[in-house]
């Protein structure tokens, strides 16, 4: 399914939060304040592989919320089969339809192996194959499909409108999908790169397929300060882990960006994905960003000096705009 993108929307429908917590149960408490507040969109972060399972928690914040939309950020896809998530997310819509954005990636390769026995050494490639078993289940109640990594015969209740959403991050990703997928989710990428190399690529893949061009979802990393020094510093705290994984460095690469001003976390890396300053600035930066050819954001708090002081303000701005 396409999302329709046409109907002009307000800017608190084009901005979504990052909700995260540190048990189910807080996670659930969350969203139903995010609700409360005016929050129309929401993306929750999958978690490390230990932590407990992301979509059955969704499924109490389904019940627990009234219009609130969330998505997954993502679920990595060698943790379960396609056809087990196509019934996880038919339950999601029956307690909150069109509610549920599905955010899908492959995630790290050794991990699937050592983990779930699972090869994925060629990601894009698992990752198509994965969305042409799954998309048929959930548009069609049916698949009828032999590859190179799934063999499935399978019927299930529907069809159901849950939009895809893929992980992008180098050009060959949001190549894909602009073919299979009908958002994208680029984490940690330089606004500079998405708007100059990845969307054209993205693009140009779906007019070659006679699709129109998948929702654009910038994450966008936001510092509750107007002190430009202590917002750096933040940021460069955010983008550690980021910095030191290849399929990142990889992205920064073709993002321009040297191997010094990666280890270094340099300033102007960080100013590529991070926006700062008092409420009133930030209203400015996202109406910006929306008018630069993106379609959504996904705000990410960092943390300044309260980590929850600051989540709660931007959560009071993000719901009031």
């Amino acid at each position: 399914m396409a999302e329709e993108k046409h109907t002009p929307r307000s800017l608190r429908e084009r901005i979504g939060l990052t909700v995260r917590a540190n048990s189910p149960a807080d996670l659930v408490t969350a969203l139903v304040q995010v609700e409360e507040a005016g929050v129309e969109q929401t993306w929750v972060p999958f978690g490390p592989l230990q932590s407990p399972d992301l979509l059955t928690t969704l499924a109490g914040a389904a019940a627990r919320t009234s219009h609130l939309k969330f998505g997954t950020y993502i679920i990595q896809v060698p943790t379960r089969h396609p056809v087990l998530l196509a019934q996880q997310v038919l339950s999601i819509n029956s307690l909150a339809p069109n509610r549920f954005r599905l955010g899908l990636g492959v995630g790290s390769p050794r991990v699937a192996q050592s983990i779930y026995g699972v090869e994925v050494e060629r990601p894009l490639a698992y990752l198509r194959e994965y969305i042409q078993v799954l998309r048929p289940l959930l548009e069609q109640g049916e698949v009828h499909h032999q590859g190179q990594f799934f063999t499935v015969d399978a019927s299930l209740p529907g069809p159901v409108a849950v939009p895809i959403y893929m992980a992008t991050l180098g050009p060959g990703a949001f190549r894909l999908a602009g073919e299979v997928a009908d958002g994208v989710l680029p984490a940690a990428c330089p606004l500079p790169y998405l708007l100059d190399t990845a969307i054209p690529a993205l693009k140009a893949a779906a007019t070659t397929v006679g699709r129109s061009q998948p929702t654009v979802v910038a994450n966008v990393l936001v510092a509750l300060t107007e002190d430009r020094h202590v917002a750096l510093d933040a940021g460069r705290k955010a983008l550690a882990f980021q910095t030191s994984l290849p399929n990142y460095r990889n992205m920064f690469a073709a993002a321009g960006f040297s191997t010094q001003e990666m280890d270094a976390i340099s300033d102007s890396l960080i100013e590529s994905m991070l926006i700062f300053g008092d409420e009133s600035k930030l209203k400015d930066r996202f109406q910006q960003l929306l008018a630069s050819g993106i379609d959504e954001l996904n705000i990410s708090s960092i943390a300044v000096a309260d980590a929850a002081q600051e989540a709660s303000q931007l959560v009071r701005l993000i719901g009031s705009l």
